[in-house]
């Protein structure tokens, strides 16, 4: 699992994810898109341990 972190604060979680030219598109378990997030929205994707810890 993976966490998104926005510029405002706010945290999407995502099963995976990909990088584009603008910014990066989340996907759920079932390859579903989530959302879209500019790069100059976002500040990291990271990866979420067993535990719940961020790993960035």
């Amino acid at each position: 699992m993976f966490k998104a972190q926005i510029t405002d604060g706010e945290q999407i979680e995502c099963e995976d994810y990909e990088e584009g030219d603008y910014g990066v598109e989340l996907f759920d378990e079932s390859g579903e898109f989530i959302a879209f997030v500019p790069y100059a929205h976002l500040l990291y994707v990271g990866t979420v341990t067993d535990d719940g810890q961020m790993v960035w």
